[in-house]
């Protein structure tokens, strides 16, 4: 798993390529919520444009984020949701806790 952050104003994004299961989350949810504590963002973007594969342990992710935003009155928006992940927070119906951006066609 390979992440990289993008800084401005009130917004943190989280760009995430690879695959996101059990053994990474945890390193994952840690890098994310040392920039999140440091930068106190409004709103996190997390952008699953790259990542090609994600278990469960990805909705893990999200939720924990969504917890420590919400602790800080700060919201999480999810882009470029296809394929694995699309598939997983659709189940999950993650919708109802975090706001999807659609891809624009």
């Amino acid at each position: 798993m390979n992440i990289t952050f993008q800084e401005s104003f009130n917004e943190l994004e989280v760009r995430l390529n690879g695959e996101i299961d059990h053994h990474c989350a945890k390193g994952l949810s840690d890098s994310i919520d040392f920039k999140i504590r440091r930068l106190r963002p409004s709103l996190l973007i997390l952008d699953f444009g790259g990542v090609s594969f994600m278990d469960s342990s990805g909705l893990a992710v999200v939720m924990g984020r969504r917890k420590l935003m919400n602790s800080m009155e700060g919201s999480v928006e999810l882009r470029h949701l296809n394929g694995a992940p699309k598939k997983v927070f659709d189940m999950a119906q993650i919708s109802r806790y975090v706001k999807i951006k659609e891809d624009e066609s």
